[in-house]
């Protein structure tokens, strides 16, 4: 049985350093940013998340990009 993955939505995730909590645990702050196509290469959500971060205030930890598929039986 053949699957097919068709490309539905993809997100830019920046993952931030939000100091130390009471217990002194690391906090860490998600910043989404919905609406990225698909298609697009990983080089250019790079670059892209590059210039987000440098308008952030906080310490970039992780960029993240999580893209949704839909399954399909071929």
């Amino acid at each position: 049985m053949a699957v097919t993955a068709t490309p539905v939505s993809s997100e830019l995730v920046l993952v931030l350093d939000n100091g130390i909590g009471v217990s002194g645990q690391q906090l860490i702050r998600n910043r989404s940013y919905g609406d990225v196509k698909p298609e697009a290469a990983n080089d250019d959500v790079y670059q892209v998340a590059q210039v987000l971060l440098s308008l952030q205030s906080r310490t970039p930890l992780a960029i993240h990009r999580q893209d949704t598929v839909e399954l399909t039986n071929a």
